[in-house]
């Protein structure tokens, strides 16, 4: 990992937002987005993976393959674009408890 932070989420939750070193898929076939013929891959040299949990610690992750890398200037934190737009890679994720 190139990049890892928690941010506290507005509805009690927390999103976790972590950045590869390289893009998933760069070596093998395992991360190729599915219907890629109407959303084009994306060709970034690295991955952003976001996870989205809520007050119980469950949620989902969705990841830049096929989605816009951004800067949040507000919240100083990198983001993918359109995050509910795109598909959901990561299913029932949930926290672990400490």
């Amino acid at each position: 990992m190139q990049y890892a932070v928690k941010t506290p989420a507005a509805d009690g939750g927390e999103d976790i937002t972590l950045v590869t070193e390289r893009r998933l898929g760069a070596y093998n076939d395992l991360w190729k987005p599915a219907g890629s013929s109407s959303a084009p891959a994306n060709q970034d040299e690295f991955s952003v993976i976001e996870l989205h949990l809520n007050a119980k610690g469950e949620g989902e992750g969705r990841i830049s393959l096929t989605g816009k890398v951004v800067v949040d200037a507000a919240g100083k934190l990198i983001r993918v674009e359109n995050y509910g737009a795109l598909p959901v890679v990561l299913k029932n994720v949930k926290r672990r408890a400490s």
